[in-house]
């Protein structure tokens, strides 16, 4: 009797995974058209006149380098401070996850994530730099507070400035897909199976 309640129960944890695997998959191929840029349209236009600025090198330098040090020193103690020096009062953000405005939300997201990850590393492969837009491309690794999961993530931010030298734009292009799959039970073997079905 035992034996067949475990397996009536195996059956119904199969039978749910296939009813999700199968909705997501469904869903993945609707022909309803999806931002996925959010309001990043609206932001880039927003910002154009300040990419259009030629800022002086030392300036971008410099709000690069400040850019680079928010991470070095990844802590909840001091990153509020150094965000809200870092970005402009009514600055565009999106990391994939989120899409915020203004340095304090900003902050506030910047201070949670923190608080989330035990270590944070960002290791930056090259910066360039194209009139008044810069890219950051780099590798980041961050180990999780919860269940101690390491993960490694390549990506690229796409920043603007304005004549002050604080971010105006930040816009992050990387794959979450293995950070969700890693950090959400469940999300793994579905993601593989859509990519399977792909």
């Amino acid at each position: 009797m035992r034996v067949r309640r475990v397996v009536m129960s195996c059956a119904l944890l199969a039978t749910l995974a296939a009813v999700l695997v199968v909705g997501v998959t469904m869903g993945c191929s609707s022909t309803t058209p999806r931002d996925l840029v959010g309001q990043g349209r609206e932001a880039l236009a927003a910002t154009q006149a300040a990419a259009e600025v030629d800022l002086p090198a030392e300036v971008v330098d410099a709000s690069v380098d400040r850019f680079l040090q928010l991470f070095d020193s990844f802590q909840p103690g001091s990153l509020r401070e150094a965000a809200l020096g870092l970005y402009a009062e009514r600055a565009y953000f999106n990391d994939g996850f989120v899409e915020l405005e203004g340095n304090e939300t900003i902050a506030a997201y910047l201070e949670r994530t923190a608080s989330a990850t035990r270590s944070l590393e960002v290791e930056v492969e090259d910066v360039a730099r194209h009139g008044g837009e810069v890219y950051v491309r780099w590798v980041m690794t961050f180990t999780t507070v919860r269940k101690g999961t390491t993960i490694v993530a390549p990506g690229i931010s796409h920043l603007r400035f304005d004549p002050d030298g604080r971010v105006l734009y930040h816009r992050d292009y990387w794959d979450g897909s293995g950070a969700l799959a890693e950090l959400v039970p469940l999300v793994g073997p579905v993601l593989r199976a859509v990519r399977a079905r792909l």
